[in-house]
């Protein structure tokens, strides 16, 4: 019997009426070009594999390749021997689905990655910890608002579609987990200048989460000048909506303050 890692952080999903849900949620056509993230023993990839011609799928572990190959036939499925945060960003862009139970010590990494895979993907549906779920997809003056969100909801819109228990898994991991629907923002109103600046602006702003704006930005931005962008100096950046943050990232490239 295949025992799950603990430097993988590998839970096997087992509960039937879980995964039938999922299958649900994803609802792949028949020829559409699906990635898995981290497949395992296969539990989401043998029924999935009933809706859809075939699968590619990255899996760290030789010995759930090992599984894999004896359950699936190749014609089936290609297994891509890798860490997913090692695969070239624009192979990952060619699929229209990308989906998978992401490892809990690396899911925030990974989700991060999915921000510069956008091409023509559908939709990404991820297992995550519930506490991860619910900072993704949180909104202003939230606890759990922060860098991670506003980047993410820069780049699509964010749905928690439903929590698995944590005895659909073996073993049981210690948290609850959610099923997350990330659909790609393709016509987003307000537009980043630079990217780059504004991943260095939501850094430099959730730093220090309880300071205010102005403690923050002392070293970049003035009172003025956040006042001429109708935001309160006072404000901390857990209360600074996503459409603010982009007005400050446009002013910031556009007076070239962070090169």
């Amino acid at each position: 019997m295949i025992r799950a890692k603990k430097k993988y952080g590998q839970n096997f999903l087992t509960d039937k009426g879980v995964i039938n849900q999922i299958i649900a949620a994803i609802n792949p056509s028949k020829s559409e070009k699906i990635l898995e993230i981290g497949p395992g023993l296969g539990a989401l990839t043998i029924p999935l594999l009933t809706k859809v011609d075939h699968i590619d799928a990255v899996e760290i572990d030789p010995d759930m390749i090992a599984a894999l190959k004896e359950k699936i036939p190749p014609s089936k499925i290609t297994i891509i021997p890798s860490d997913i945060l090692k695969i070239d960003n624009g192979q990952i862009s060619l699929y229209s689905k990308v989906i998978g139970n992401l490892p809990y010590y690396i899911s925030s990494e990974i989700l991060l990655k999915m921000t510069k895979v956008i091409n023509n993907q559908k939709d990404f549906h991820f297992m995550l910890q519930k506490e991860v779920a619910e900072r993704i997809s949180s909104k202003t003056h939230s606890k759990s608002y922060g860098r991670l969100t506003v980047m993410l909801q820069y780049f699509f819109d964010i749905e928690l579609l439903f929590d698995i228990p944590r005895e659909s898994f073996i073993p049981s991991p210690n948290v609850t987990s959610s099923l997350v629907r990330l659909t790609p923002r393709h016509h987003n109103f307000n537009k980043v200048i630079n990217i780059n600046n504004f991943e260095k602006l939501l850094k430099i702003a959730f730093a220090q989460k309880r300071k205010t704006l102005k403690n923050n930005f002392k070293n970049i931005l003035s009172d003025t000048a956040l006042r001429a962008l109708n935001i309160n100096p006072q404000d901390r950046a857990e209360m600074v909506s996503l459409d603010d943050f982009i007005k400050i990232e446009n002013y910031i490239t556009d007076k070239k303050i962070l090169e």
